[in-house]
């Protein structure tokens, strides 16, 4: 049973490089089954076992980072998102070739989406002990503004400036729209 599922496993991640590979030459939709076995030297039979065509195999590959996305939302549980932030870095430091491909060439804006959404609720929940009386639909709001903006923070300076810099300026923004937003509303404006 385990030679099987090693070799399933190294079948998919075939599959799957051959995909990147081609995907980093062309769209999605100009790729086919026949260049991607070409390239992973494997039959469409073996292609058809395992994916219906390739969005199915575009989805699978979303799938898994969403699937590792999810398991670094246990880190969310106050407005401090260091650990999650670092575990978004280690996502992508695991996946390179995927995220430059997915996230960071061709901007897959579902799937950043999903992401966010994924998100949502836990982060709302903490939120939601820091800022005791906020109406609902204003804390959705502030969810959306403060994670769609700081999730480009992250993805877009990736690489590119410190993580500790990074990191520390999320925090800073997280932490100070909620105090300010606190104070607002005690106010009463």
């Amino acid at each position: 049973m385990k030679k099987t599922d090693a070799r399933v496993r190294y079948t998919k991640n075939a599959i799957k490089e051959a995909f990147l590979s081609c995907l980093e030459e062309k769209s999605v939709n100009q790729i086919t089954v026949k260049e991607i076995c070409e390239r992973a030297q494997l039959n469409r039979a073996t292609f058809y076992a395992h994916y219906r065509d390739c969005y199915d195999l575009l989805g699978s590959l979303e799938e898994e980072l969403l699937t590792e996305f999810d398991e670094l939302l246990r880190y969310v549980d106050s407005p401090d998102l260091s650990a999650m932030i670092g575990g978004i870095y280690a996502l992508i430091d695991r996946n390179q070739e995927a995220c430059r491909l997915l996230i960071f060439e061709k901007r897959s804006a579902s799937l950043i989406r999903r992401m966010i959404e994924q998100a949502r609720e836990k982060s709302l929940a903490v939120w939601r002990g820091r800022l005791p009386g906020i109406r609902e639909e204003e804390m959705e709001m502030l969810y959306t503004h403060l994670s769609h903006g700081l999730m480009h923070v992250v993805l877009d300076h990736y690489g590119s400036v410190p993580r500790e810099t990074v990191i520390r300026f999320v925090n800073r923004i997280v932490w100070a729209s909620l105090a300010l937003y606190r104070d607002l509303a005690v106010k009463g404006s």
